[in-house]
């Protein structure tokens, strides 16, 4: 019996053709939307990952003392130790007490901007360094946490975080100063 042209079993070869199509499709796009999530996640590859930020606001004392008596009064000062001026509104702080981010609000260095926010855990922000626009290198500042949060033997972490990163990449930890509290 002979079959006509139009009904032999040839058209095996479209499924297959047609799959590798819509896998190679499919890896295109997901190539792509790898591409564009990249650039939403800022990722330092210049630093390792064992590596911590450099100490450009350094803390150079605590204070716990009024008249020689001891009162905890947790009076931070910092110094800009760095090589360069810090425009003040473009930073915040951040607080840890032996390795406990600490609920302390700290949403700018200016001291002017610090005076209308909500901050919580520090009654004061002053000192040459966060009164003007800039803290300029040498200058220094005070954070007058709340008293008795401070107290002999504990490891005081300040972190200094540029606030122009977006919302959507991590936050850029531009300072680093960790002080053992006498």
């Amino acid at each position: 019996m002979n079959q006509r042209l139009s009904e032999k079993h040839d058209d095996g070869v479209s499924p297959a053709v047609a799959t590798l199509l819509i896998i190679a499709l499919t890896l295109i796009l997901c190539a792509l939307l790898a591409i564009y999530c990249m650039g939403l996640v800022n990722i330092q590859w210049d630093l390792p990952l064992n590596k911590s930020p450099p100490e450009l606001l350094a803390i150079i004392s605590v204070n716990h003392y009024d008249g020689g008596k001891l009162t905890y009064e947790s009076i931070v000062t910092l110094q800009n130790i760095g090589s360069q001026s810090l425009k003040n509104s473009d930073y915040r702080a951040e607080i840890y007490i032996n390795d406990i981010k600490q609920y302390i609000i700290i949403k700018t260095l200016q001291a002017h901007d610090f005076i209308s926010t909500n901050h919580f855990g520090i009654q004061l922000l002053y000192g040459s360094g966060p009164e003007g626009e800039v803290w300029e290198v040498g200058n220094s500042g005070v954070f007058d946490l709340n008293d008795r949060l401070l107290h002999p033997g504990d490891k005081l972490q300040i972190d200094i975080i540029d606030n122009n990163m977006s919302s959507l990449s991590y936050s850029k930890v531009i300072s680093r100063s960790i002080y053992q509290v006498n």
